[in-house]
């Protein structure tokens, strides 16, 4: 028998290509899926090459349909501020690393929610002086659209003497820097003061092979990591190239990029390791900083509609140009403003030239709020939509503030825009929120807190059920990469990508999810992730 071909027994293989569909064995023969079905046939195909799981659950390989990756390894060495409940717990955090950092070396915090702080507003440049008078500092919310300088940084990069300064950086009413810039404007002022602190390209290689074995700790085996140099989100194709060629690539990429090539390629140039994906474009901001593009304003403040990065005819242009050039595209819009620009723009260039939708496949990244015209434009235009399940539970203490009673039913409305018949994905964002696929089903599963908060739902009517919300990291991300026919689903041909779980995943109650571990992960029938290994997060040998 050939040593390239093992069976895998006594599972419980959720294939995920109807719901309740299982296998007891699965076949693997040079890195895909030979046979899947019953225990004989597995043992009779492979001979004495088996693995008794023990009767665990298996589900295919998870897929994370949106992250960033390199700004989340490079997050790793930076202060977390993720659990910080004050300004005052900020500083400490600060503090701290002040105290272990030589003067004058640069510290970046990163994770903040502001919303959920005693104090209830942003920090200020004079806040972080407080902690670290004699270092740059510099932190970004969590949702990275807002970024706050210490005074030190601010002089570092030239800004409290600027002659002009674009308008996402703050000032006070007297016209002082308040120390917090944000989207699109601020972009290059990071870049100034952060520049010369980056890691060097094996130091990076070194954390991104990190953080995949991260993804791989959570089942998670296809990354569509994404750029997005407006918000200083760098991801270089290079690197994961250099990774699979050494070997240490652990996930399958499928790549986005905000920068339109500069050759005449297409969408899914690559092979089943790194792929070209697609184009990105940014529209709008974050609801928590209140930049998201509302058609009206914002419940809670009522001076703001949010920020837009490009007028109509901009967008019309920019989304032609890849549509034209058989790019697949994909589009962040999170207000409902932004979502209806963003539509309009790819009617007018589908319009233009018509193409099957199914070779189209474009992707409405967020799309958190929507009304009644964004329905009814959906209802013709059959687009993927990539909405990120952890911001219904992140989001669930402040949702009903920023977009009042009235727009509630509208916000992240998962079972509206599935009864639509669209392609529904789910992602982390990461590093915006929990790298954990699990806790994006319990998610949009509950629209329930992480913590329980509101057991009985926020806006119940637009749950998904499990099979539905495992859909979301399974087989609907395969089809939006054009991947259907090679990952997504357990069946015989695919490629063996698949995770053994501690418990039945499919079956157990939705708060359970928040606690199940993965027990082993394969990539290509290759095992990168074992929880009893000494070091679990790096491929064994």
């Amino acid at each position: 028998m050939d040593s390239q071909t093992i069976a895998y027994v006594h599972g419980r293989f959720y294939t995920m290509r109807t719901p309740g569909d299982t296998a007891e064995a699965v076949v693997v023969r040079n890195g895909t899926f030979l046979y899947c079905g019953t225990r004989e046939e597995a043992l009779r195909l492979a001979g004495d090459n088996w693995v008794d799981l023990g009767g665990k659950t298996v589900l295919p390989g998870l897929i994370d349909d949106h992250q960033h990756v390199q700004t989340y390894a490079r997050n790793l060495m930076k202060v977390d501020l993720s659990g910080a409940r004050s300004i005052g717990e900020v500083q400490s955090l600060l503090r701290d690393r002040a105290s272990r950092t030589p003067k004058g070396k640069l510290i970046l915090g990163t994770g903040f929610d502001q919303t959920r702080f005693a104090e209830g507003r942003l920090p200020t440049r004079w806040d972080l002086d407080q902690a670290a008078p004699d270092h740059p500092v510099v932190i970004t919310r969590y949702c990275l659209h807002i970024n706050v300088a210490n005074t030190t940084a601010l002089e570092r990069g030239g800004l409290l003497t600027a002659a002009s300064l674009p308008g996402g950086v703050e000032r006070d009413s007297s016209g002082q820097l308040t120390g917090r810039m944000q989207e699109r404007e601020a972009a290059q002022l990071i870049n100034t003061i952060t520049d010369g602190v980056d890691l060097t390209e094996e130091e990076l290689r070194d954390a991104v092979a990190r953080a995949l074995g991260l993804a791989n700790s959570f089942g998670i085996t296809s990354v569509h990591p994404i750029q997005g140099k407006l918000c200083n989100l760098f991801e270089q194709t290079s690197l994961y190239q250099t990774l699979r060629d050494e070997g240490r690539l652990t996930c399958r990429i499928y790549m986005g990029d905000d920068e339109f090539p500069g050759c005449a390629i297409q969408s899914g140039l690559g092979d089943d390791m790194v792929k070209y994906g697609f184009y990105k474009i940014y529209t709008d901001g974050s609801l928590g900083a209140r930049t998201a593009l509302f058609t009206r304003p914002y419940h809670d403040s009522p001076q703001e509609t949010g920020t837009c990065h490009y007028d109509q005819a901009q967008l019309d242009q920019m989304v032609k140009a890849a549509y034209d050039r058989r790019l697949q595209i994909a589009v962040h819009a999170i207000g409902d403003r932004a979502v209806e620009m963003t539509l309009t723009a790819l009617k007018r260039a589908h319009d233009a030239n018509p193409r099957p939708w199914e070779q189209v496949r474009f992707r409405l990244t967020h799309c958190s709020l929507i009304n009644d015209r964004i329905i009814a434009m959906l209802r013709e235009m059959p687009v993927i939509v990539d909405m990120q399940p952890g911001y219904v539970s992140t989001n669930i203490h402040w949702s009903d503030d920023r977009v009042g009673p009235d727009r509630a039913p509208y916000l992240f409305a998962w079972r509206t825009l599935w009864d639509l018949g669209l392609t529904l994905c789910g992602s982390s964002d990461l590093p915006c929120e929990n790298l954990n696929p699990l806790v994006g089903v319990y998610a949009v599963e509950t629209r329930s807190g992480y913590d329980g908060y509101l057991p009985q739902g926020w806006q119940p009517q637009e749950r998904l059920t499990r099979y539905e919300a495992l859909s979301l990291y399974t087989k609907n991300p395969a089809y939006a990469s054009f991947e259907e026919n090679r990952k997504g689903t357990i069946e015989a041909g695919k490629l063996a990508d698949f995770a053994v779980f501690d418990r039945d995943i499919c079956s157990i109650p939705a708060p359970e999810l928040l606690r199940a571990q993965v027990e082993q992960t394969y990539l290509g029938g290759r095992l990168v992730y074992d929880r009893s290994a000494p070091d679990p997060y790096h491929p064994l040998p």
